[in-house]
C-alpha cells in the first residue's frame, strides 16, 4: 500500500535487559490507556445504585 501523506507515529518503547542472560532484552510498548470502558461501567453502576436505593 502506498500513502500520499507520511504519518507521524511515534511509539514509546521500554527496553529491559533479561536477567541471567547475555545480550538479551525485552521490548515493551507503552500504550495509551483507554478509559472509555471504565467510565461507561461507572455510569451503569451509578444508575443501578440510584435505582436500587430509590
Amino acid at each position: 500500500m502506498t500513502f500520499d501523506k507520511e504519518q507521524d507515529m511515534q511509539r514509546k518503547l521500554k527496553v529491559k535487559p533479561i536477567a541471567d542472560s547475555y545480550n538479551s532484552y525485552v521490548i515493551e510498548e507503552k500504550e495509551k490507556r483507554d478509559w472509555s470502558g471504565n467510565i461507561y461501567l461507572g455510569c451503569i453502576a451509578a444508575i443501578l445504585a440510584i435505582a436500587f436505593f430509590t
